[in-house]
C-alpha cells in the first residue's frame, strides 16, 4: 500500500489495460475494490522481500509503471472473474488470464510470475520502500559473515609432536 493507503493502481489507470466499454460493465465501487484487493495481493508478495519482520505496516514510498501494470493485471482478473464475467468464446479472455498468471505465476509452475520473482529477489522492480524508524536500509541485502579459519594457528610451519 502506498502512503495514506493509496493503492498501486487506480480505476482511471485500468483503462490502459482493458477497453473502457468492458470496464464500464463494473461500477466504480467494484473497480476501486478490485484495485484495493489487487494492491493487497501485491503486498503479500512484496512483504516477503521488503518487509522488516517487525509486524509494522508495510508501506511503499514510490513505485514505477511496472508495479502499476502487474497490479492492474490482478485487478482486471478480479473484475473479469467477478462482476463483469469472462466470455471464453470471445478469445480475449485468454490474454486476461495469461496476464494474471504472468503477474502471480502459473498454477502448474510454482515460483513463476513477476511478484514471486520479486519475493525471491530475481526481479528488481522500481520500488522505494518506506523505512520504519530504526530500520537498517541494507536489511534486505544478503550478507556474509566469517571468522578466522580454525585449526591453523601455527605460523612457522608444521611441528612434530613427540
Amino acid at each position: 500500500m502506498g502512503p495514506a493507503g493509496v493503492p498501486y493502481v487506480t480505476p482511471d489507470q485500468l483503462v490502459q489495460y482493458l477497453p473502457a466499454a468492458t470496464l464500464s460493465l463494473a461500477t466504480l465501487d467494484q473497480q476501486q475494490q478490485a484495485c484495493l484487493d489487487a494492491t493487497e495481493e501485491a503486498d503479500s508478495y512484496l512483504r516477503g522481500r521488503y518487509g522488516n519482520g517487525t509486524g509494522q505496516p508495510f508501506t511503499i514510498q514510490a513505485w514505477g509503471n511496472d508495479l502499476i501494470r502487474y497490479t492492474a493485471y490482478i485487478a482486471i482478473y478480479l473484475l473479469m472473474t467477478g462482476p463483469i464475467g469472462l466470455a471464453p468464446q470471445a478469445g480475449a479472455d485468454a490474454n486476461i488470464t495469461n496476464n494474471y498468471y504472468r503477474a502471480v505465476g502459473w498454477p502448474d509452475r510454482p515460483g513463476t510470475g513477476w511478484f514471486p520473482g520479486i519475493q525471491r529477489q530475481a526481479i528488481h522492480p522500481d520500488i522505494t520502500p518506506m523505512l520504519a524508524i530504526g530500520q537498517n536500509p541494507g536489511a534486505d541485502v544478503p550478507q556474509v559473515f566469517s571468522a578466522p579459519p580454525r585449526g591453523w594457528t601455527c605460523r612457522r610451519g608444521p611441528q612434530r609432536v613427540g
